[in-house]
């Protein structure tokens, strides 16, 4: 078995979307996950199994269409490892110690056009965007609800789904799944 993070895209966000998380956690556990837990109602599920990241996704994902009908949310897979690579490589340490509540990771699912990583970071602010890969790092440094970076900015530049979580979310998802993992002193 391997500990997961799904990360749901627009999951009880402005109205659409809506799902409880008691009735996804149930819905999970009914399709063959185990140990599962969500954390706030914004989409976030952490679980064990023993399939693929591929067959996970599918999992989740069909959930989501066959029990709640939801066709237009997308499902992204973390590993507590690659998680806490992206933690790790964190470019804005300071915004994450001084306002982890506006400090995002944007997920995304696959890798963006070439070209996306120098556009972004021409972006002349005020947030800081990195993009290192499938992860875009954005310090929104004056607030969130007054930035011009909106989703449908980032689906336009980005051109893949994406999904972003607070530091404080980043963080506590990842505790949560390396609670699933083994200790050494169980092997």
């Amino acid at each position: 078995m391997a500990a997961f993070i799904a990360l749901l895209r627009a999951i009880n966000v402005s109205g659409t979307g809506k799902l409880p998380m008691k009735e996804l956690k149930a819905a999970c556990e009914a399709a063959g996950l185990t140990r599962v837990s969500t954390y706030i109602a914004s989409g976030n599920i952490v679980f064990d199994s023993d399939k693929s990241v591929a067959e996970v996704k599918a999992l989740v994902a069909g959930v989501l269409r066959d029990r709640f009908g939801l066709t237009k949310n997308h499902t992204l897979i973390r590993t507590p490892a690659e998680l806490a690579l992206v933690i790790a490589a964190n470019p804005f340490k300071d915004a994450a110690t001084a306002r982890p509540n506006l400090m995002l990771v944007s997920f995304l699912d696959g890798l963006p056009p070439a070209g996306t990583a120098e556009a972004l970071a021409a972006h002349p602010g005020p947030e800081r965007l990195h993009l290192d890969g499938a992860h875009l790092y954005i310090d929104y440094r004056d607030g969130v609800g007054t930035s011009k970076l909106t989703p449908a900015f980032f689906d336009k530049t980005l051109k893949v789904p994406a999904t972003a979580r607070n530091w404080n979310t980043s963080n506590t998802l990842l505790k949560m799944a390396r609670a699933l993992e083994p200790s050494d002193d169980s092997q």
